[in-house]
């Protein structure tokens, strides 16, 4: 069970991820921790349990190195640069603001998402 992120872009990308747990439930949003370093070719577990457990939606944000693309979306909170592991919080400082893309993985147990261009 899990959710894997593979890289079949040219160039090593970051990742971050979000997604719902009891540890931030109470709180403004989702549980957000990153960053994983993934070389071209190459795959990440990220997530090491069943995926759907306390929702299908997920959230994501990736960047390339060297100015590649970003893989980003509408729902944005400050990340820091240097690896993390947090509730979300709209508000907090340090970082940079950076927007994440919602990722359904239905009722799957296991989820493998395809980084493959921006």
């Amino acid at each position: 069970m899990g959710l894997t992120i593979s890289n079949h872009y040219r160039a090593r990308v970051y990742v971050a991820i979000g997604f719902s747990d009891d540890t931030c439930r109470f709180n403004t949003g989702p549980h957000i921790m990153g960053w994983w370093g993934i070389d071209p070719g190459r795959s990440a577990l990220v997530y090491a349990n069943d995926v759907n457990k306390y929702s299908p939606k997920w959230f994501y944000v990736a960047e390339a190195v060297n100015n590649g693309p970003v893989w980003a979306g509408q729902y944005v909170t400050q990340v820091p640069d240097q690896a993390f592991n947090r509730c979300w919080k709209p508000s907090v400082s340090g970082g940079h603001p950076r927007g994440f893309r919602e990722l359904d993985v239905g009722d799957h147990e296991n989820f493998t998402l395809h980084l493959t261009g921006g």
